[in-house]
């Protein structure tokens, strides 16, 4: 029986859908359709009802799908246990970036992993946390870092710490956001991010706990030029405090004293890659780099009640 028929059985099953199966398997749906007839064929059973909602489990095909995860979880743990036994790391890593490289600490990263595994590949791919997601999800990164909570139930994560984030104002509006409050703050102009970044999510939060909607007049799909647009005073925006304060933005940037919730940083990659050579040599130098702990480590899903409270409470103040 062919690996490659089971993994295509579990990866329908899981998105009833053969398109997107496909995708998440780097292949064609006519592949994707070849593989499942075959297994069919070669196990004299019907596995899936094709209907107009999608690819639906049989009573066998839902039988037999945990024993084909057994069966693909145990043929992953031979590979990594052959791959650990190497001397060196080898291979390639992709990993997806969601801001700039001096707060996620890339050039300490980068030289640690040099050092410890030279022979290892490294690729920073630039990205957005609402498109490092899916990309993780299809195996188009390995890892990536993300904003915000990380509950994608294929996603495993590691939080890295809280940015600290505000409302960011050109000198030139400066003396338009003494009084009002956030009905008023929304009357501005807004230099609105992409919805897949974490900061447009940030935004919509804020205003919506108000009941109020921010008026747009641009959108900045980069950091740099979110920042660049609010400096030269085309709207406010939201960003870093950190980044509001730094020395070359001093008299051009000042940050409102709104207290927003803060967002939290993470690092994110498949659970079912958590035993991978690769992705545990990642964690290992990330935490290093980061100054970790294995207790604040966190896997995806799981919540710090505590700062969301505090966020809510914010929000509605």
């Amino acid at each position: 029986m062919d690996l490659y028929h089971l993994r295509t059985f579990v990866t329908v099953a899981e998105e009833r859908h053969l398109t997107r199966a496909a995708e998440r398997l780097f292949t064609s749906q006519p592949a994707i359709s070849a593989h499942i007839k075959a297994l069919e064929e070669e196990l004299g059973l019907a596995l899936f009802d094709r209907t107009p909602r999608g690819m639906q489990l049989t009573p066998a095909g839902a039988q037999l799908l945990e024993r084909a995860r057994h069966a693909l979880a145990a043929a992953q743990d031979f590979l990594q246990q052959a791959r650990g036994m190497k001397d060196e790391l080898m291979g390639s890593v992709r990993i997806g970036l969601n801001t700039d490289a001096d707060f996620l600490r890339l050039p300490e990263l980068q030289a640690r992993l040099v050092a410890e595994h030279p022979r290892l590949e490294i690729e920073y791919h630039s990205g957005r946390t609402g498109s490092n997601i899916p990309a993780l999800r299809v195996g188009r990164l390995d890892a990536a870092f993300v904003s915000g909570d990380c509950d994608d139930p294929l996603l495993e994560s590691c939080y890295l710490c809280d940015e600290e984030l505000a409302v960011a104002v050109p000198e030139s509006l400066r003396g338009r956001t003494g009084a009002g409050g956030i009905a008023a703050l929304a009357t501005l102009p807004w230099v609105y991010t992409s919805p897949e970044c974490a900061y447009y999510r940030s935004m919509q939060a804020l205003f919506q706990a108000h009941g109020c909607e921010p008026a747009k007049t641009v959108m900045a799909e980069q950091e740099d030029a979110l920042w660049a647009m609010i400096k030269l005073g085309m709207g406010v925006g939201i960003l870093r405090r950190a980044h509001i304060e730094r020395p070359e933005h001093v008299g051009h940037l000042h940050a409102l004293p709104l207290k927003l919730p803060p967002l939290p940083l993470n690092f994110a990659y498949l659970k079912k890659r958590a035993n991978d050579p690769v992705v545990r040599a990642l964690r290992t130098v990330l935490a290093d780099v980061w100054g970790l702990e294995d207790e604040v480590q966190r896997g995806a899903g799981e919540i710090d009640e505590r700062r969301l409270g505090a966020a809510a409470a914010s929000l509605r103040g």
